[in-house]
């Protein structure tokens, strides 16, 4: 059976491509306005410097380290509320670093990649998990 190609399916699938098109590439922008941040699913430095301007609080100090090496957590644990945790996969095998409740998460990290979260802003024991490899569970401790 062959596919017969008509007039309509072409509109809609030329309408369909410009329509993608005109959503991926931003446009200009109005005199006076001011174009909306990039929005991530993960948490990023942006989503800190808004979570604290939003809890009225001063930026953190500094930017903490947690490494994933040999299939485990490794670095700084305890952390200020609202601090900016830096995660690097030192494995070969990907990984993520995923708040049991949610609160937290890098996505999928490949070996030699970074990302940064922010620590919750509510002090107290925080599970953790790699959500590729189960048995490698943590805790993160937010302690003003």
């Amino acid at each position: 059976m062959s596919l017969r190609t008509t007039p309509t399916i072409v509109i809609c699938l030329v309408a369909g491509v410009g329509a993608a098109a005109s959503l991926a590439i931003p446009g200009p922008s109005l005199p006076g306005s001011t174009p909306p941040p990039a929005v991530s699913p993960y948490a990023s430095e942006q989503s800190a410097d808004a979570a604290q301007q939003a809890e009225g609080s001063q930026p953190a100090a500094s930017t903490v380290q947690i490494n994933i090496a040999d299939f485990a957590f490794d670095g700084q644990l305890t952390v200020s509320p609202g601090q900016v945790i830096e995660v690097t996969n030192l494995d070969g095998a990907p990984h993520t670093l995923s708040a049991n409740d949610g609160s937290f998460d890098t996505g999928v990290l490949e070996g030699g990649e970074t990302a940064q979260i922010v620590a919750p802003t509510t002090p107290g024991t925080y599970s953790f998990i790699c959500r590729i490899h189960p048995s490698m569970t943590a805790e993160l401790t937010v302690a003003p």
